[in-house]
Parts: C-alpha cells; sequence; structure tokens
C-alpha cells in the first residue's frame, strides 16, 4: 500500500466520520425540538392539573360550609318546631274562651 493509497483511506474515513457528525447533529437539533415541545406539553398538562386541583380545594371548602350549615340547620329546625308549637298552644288557648 503506497502513501497515496493510505491518504486516499484516511480521507475516505474523515468523510464518513464528518457525515457521521453532521447526522448526529441533525439527530441532535432534532432531539432538541422534540424535547421543547414536550416540555410546552407538560407546562400545559401542569396548568391545566393545577387549576383542577384549585377547583377541588374549593369544592372541598364549600363542602365543610354546607356541613356546618347542617349543622346548624338541625338545632334550628328544633328551635322553629318549638316555636311553631308554641304558637298552636296560644292559638288552642285562645280559640277555649
Amino acid at each position: 500500500m503506497t502513501i497515496n493509497d493510505k491518504l486516499s483511506a484516511i480521507g475516505e474515513h474523515l468523510t464518513k466520520v464528518d457525515d457521521q457528525m453532521s447526522a448526529g447533529d441533525e439527530r441532535m437539533t432534532r432531539i432538541e425540538d422534540e424535547l421543547a415541545a414536550n416540555t410546552k406539553a407538560t407546562q400545559s398538562v401542569a396548568d391545566n392539573t393545577r387549576e383542577l386541583v384549585e377547583l377541588f380545594l374549593a369544592m372541598k371548602g364549600a363542602f365543610k360550609v354546607l356541613h356546618w350549615l347542617g349543622k346548624l340547620a338541625k338545632p334550628m329546625a328544633a328551635v322553629a318546631g318549638l316555636g311553631a308549637s308554641a304558637v298552636a298552644f296560644w292559638n288552642a288557648l285562645k280559640g277555649l274562651k
């Protein structure tokens, strides 16, 4: 093998390496673009999830308020029933005269 053959082989090898580097660069650029799109989609999902969590927390607070109103309604119903009974009793006493 002559020196020219060796130089030619080295040149061919360098061309292959350069082609592989170019292909790797294109692949890396594609991966970076896909990663950016994936990151954007992930942020969108995170934002939507945050809104759902806020909604569920608000609903939890609303149910606590309704629970307290329910607890207040029982004694208030008893007081209202007592008042209605007292009025009915009073009217019954007036009607006996």
